[in-house]
């Protein structure tokens, strides 16, 4: 059972009877689904229900059939995502698939970061669409960063910085990735420049370390966690709240927008997973799914509603 079912509010299932009618619901009534003619003579599908405002569960599997999609459908898995609502835009990402199952998992280069963001890719079909049928198109630049949080903490903020320390944060903030792009490419000053940055850094923060609490020295990080490549522990501030509530199990969740080490990132958390009141201007610090939504170009082959695929056979 995927344990991030809990922060779109399924924390309640208990055996495998429920989990089975809450999948066979998706395939029943979807909001959206994919479905791609193999080779070997076999359909390959994605079903998606969304449960609320972004959320919901996406399951993939194949099946005999097109005319009756859900009869004898064969789940090979499912996960539960939360679209982003913002775009970043990276400066290089690639696509790895999985070899266990159909997935994918994109790699960005994130110049603020300095490290490569792995995560979770929620439209599976869409990209094997598009892969599939524009072979030598460009390589993607732009993702929908989101995570699914089960372990999350309010803590308060920092005080309102002034519209000069921003900006300088700003500055420092660009050059650093300027730094890092050029020492990507093998320019030695620039490792050298960045060595010599983070030694100072270092140094400031062992001095405040005597005196000041950590959570005000640090600001922000996304740092890799566990041995799940796509799992991250996030601290940021939170730009945006709205509180949530699933249809199907009245659970209270949270979403919230982070920004965190320059990255915009939204964020679903059950409420009893949350400790503290979530707040613009405070900071949320947890462990994250980190998934992503890659913009693709409007005019290749997409997905299409059971409405469109019903007037297509009409």
């Amino acid at each position: 059972m995927n344990r991030y079912l809990r922060s779109i509010g399924y924390h309640n299932i208990t055996n495998l009877l429920q989990l089975e009618s809450i999948l066979q619901d998706v395939i029943d009534t979807p909001a959206y689904r994919s479905i791609q003619s193999m080779n070997d003579g076999y359909y390959l599908a994605q079903f998606q229900k969304d449960l609320g405002n972004g959320y919901g569960i996406s399951i993939i599997g194949e099946y005999a059939s097109e005319k009756h999609p859900s009869e004898h459908f064969v789940i090979e898995h499912y996960y539960p995502y939360y679209y982003g609502s913002g775009q970043t835009e990276e400066e290089s990402m690639f696509v790895e698939e999985n070899q266990d199952k159909l997935a994918y998992t994109g790699v960005s280069n994130n110049s603020n970061l300095g490290i490569p963001l792995i995560y979770h890719i929620q439209n599976i079909m869409d990209y094997k669409l598009y892969s599939h049928y524009c072979p030598y198109e460009p390589i993607l630049s732009e993702v929908a960063y989101s995570g699914l949080s089960v372990d999350g903490v309010i803590i308060l903020g920092f005080e309102e910085k002034k519209t000069s320390d921003q900006r300088k944060q700003k500055s420092r903030e660009e050059k650093r990735g300027r730094l890092i792009s050029a020492a990507r490419n093998g320019d030695m000053d620039a490792v050298e420049s960045l060595t010599l940055a983070d030694i100072d850094l270092y140094s400031s923060v062992s001095k405040r370390s005597k005196e000041e609490d950590l959570y005000s020295i640090v600001d922000s990080y996304i740092i890799p966690y566990g041995s799940n490549s796509e799992e991250y522990s996030v601290m940021g501030t939170i730009t945006r709240y709205n509180a949530e509530r699933n249809p199907y199990t009245n659970a209270s969740l949270h979403t919230m927008t982070v920004q965190a080490n320059g990255i915009e990132l939204d964020i679903l958390i059950n409420d009893v997973d949350l400790i503290g009141e979530p707040a613009v201007g405070r900071r949320f610090k947890g462990i994250v799914w980190l998934q992503g939504y890659l913009i693709l170009p409007d005019d290749y082959p997409h997905r299409e509603t059971p409405d469109e695929s019903q007037q297509k056979q009409e």
